[in-house]
Formats: C-alpha cells, sequence, structure tokens
C-alpha cells in the first residue's frame, strides 16, 4: 500500500494533472506557481504543496485522500507523532489541495522515495556530491551574464546547498547565490527546479562527452534531473 501511495503522489508532482492554483493554501505570502511546490524553513522542516485536478477517470479522489491518511499515520507510526502532519487536505470533485508538513528534509526524502539534500556545501560533499556541473550566478533574484564553473561554486564551503530530482517549485530559508543550469530562478529564493537543460548544442551533464541524439546511461540521465540550488543562510 505504501508503495501504491508513493505512487499516486509522483502522479500528482510530476505535473501531470491541470493546474487550478495555489492561493488557498496560506504559506505566508508565497504563491506557487507550479501544481508541485516545497517551502524549507529555517529548522529545516519541509512544507509540500500539492494543488491540482485529477485528469484521469481511474484515479478516485475520495480514495487518494484515504491513501494519503493511512500512509501518514503508518510512517509517524515508526518515525514518531507528528513526524509528518496534513495541514490541508481539501477536494471537490476532481480537484485536490493538499499541504503536508515534514519534520525534517530526510523525512521528506524517505517518505517520498526521493533524492532531497539539505545542509552545508562541505556536507554535500562529504555524503558524495561532486558538484561537477555548471551554474548560474544570482544576484538578488536575477541571473548573472555567463555560467560559472562548480570549482567556483565549491569554494563557497560554508554556504548552504539543496539538492532534490526535478520537477518541482522551490523555496529555500535565504538568497540564492547559484543555480544548476537546469532551473528557473523566480526571485530571491524561489526556484522552479524543472531538470531541463538551457539550449545548446552541447547536453550538459557530468559527462562532458554526451550529445543530445546520443544515448545516455541511466546514471548520467539521473544526474541530468539532479537539482543544485546554493544560497546564503538568512542567519
Amino acid at each position: 500500500m505504501r508503495g501504491k501511495r508513493r505512487g499516486m503522489l509522483a502522479f500528482l508532482a510530476l505535473g501531470t494533472l491541470m493546474l487550478t492554483g495555489c492561493e488557498a493554501l496560506g504559506i505566508d505570502s508565497w504563491k506557487p506557481e507550479e501544481p508541485a511546490a516545497v517551502s524549507i524553513a529555517e529548522d529545516g522542516s519541509v512544507t509540500e504543496i500539492i494543488s491540482d485536478t485529477l485528469d484521469a477517470a481511474y484515479y478516485d479522489v475520495a480514495e487518494l485522500q484515504t491513501m494519503i491518511q493511512k500512509e501518514v499515520a503508518e510512517y509517524n507510526a515508526d518515525h514518531g507523532e507528528d513526524t509528518i502532519r496534513i495541514e490541508k487536505l481539501e477536494t471537490e470533485d476532481k480537484n485536490i489541495s493538499l499541504s503536508l508538513k515534514y519534520a525534517s528534509c530526510e523525512d521528506y526524502a524517505s517518505f517520498n522515495n526521493t533524492e532531497f539534500f539539505y545542509g552545508t556545501i562541505i556536507s554535500a560533499q562529504l555524503e558524495g556530491y561532486l558538484f561537477d556541473v555548471p551554474y548560474k550566478k544570482v544576484k538578488d533574484g536575477a541571473v548573472q551574464s555567463g555560467s560559472v564553473d562548480g570549482s567556483e561554486v565549491v569554494r563557497e564551503l560554508d554556504k548552504q546547498v539543496l539538492i532534490l530530482k526535478a520537477p518541482a517549485e522551490v523555496r529555500v530559508p535565504g538568497d540564492i547565490l547559484y543555480t544548476s543550469m537546469n532551473a528557473d530562478v523566480l526571485s530571491e529564493s524561489v526556484v522552479n527546479a524543472t531538470g531541463e537543460q538551457e539550449e545548446t548544442t552541447e547536453l550538459v551533464l557530468p559527462s562532458n562527452n554526451v550529445y543530445k541524439g546520443e544515448e545516455i546511461s541511466f546514471t548520467e540521465r539521473s544526474a541530468a534531473n539532479r537539482v543544485y540550488v546554493i544560497f546564503d543562510d538568512i542567519h
């Protein structure tokens, strides 16, 4: 059942549904533009927001609602009460508005069976992340001209980094300094992690010898779908 639930929310988060808006979700003044979004708080907790319309007849809204409640209860039984809180779960016809609060980024990653790292650059390196992709430099929410090599980014050892798998709109608790090329900067603290590279003659991957049209490995595809967001801690 747990695997089925994760598949169901993956269906939502992949944007297979039709966007209906997030104005009613009430996460500060932030109104995500995408149907799937996450916000990281200063304490490392994560709020996940989904607001969409089911677009497949074989998905039942009532069944989905029951499934989410059951999966959250099962996870909390294993990891502690209120590790995940359902802050909002509303359905009308095939519309769904969902907000989940996770105690930590690790809980978000575990519950959704996805990659989601949050910490300093040096701690990410110790976890095995190489930062070997080109980046956009960002200042005051605007992308600066040209690209930046990963060797420049990793000099900022004490800066914070969020590493996740696309797609999702993400808000971080600080001012964005760099993002990998497969993310769109929306504001000083928000990116749309699309996982899509900008148009170039070369597909930007950790393997610099992979070009559009060539067959690439699962590892390379996975790396291409990984998004890095480097930011200044607000403290």
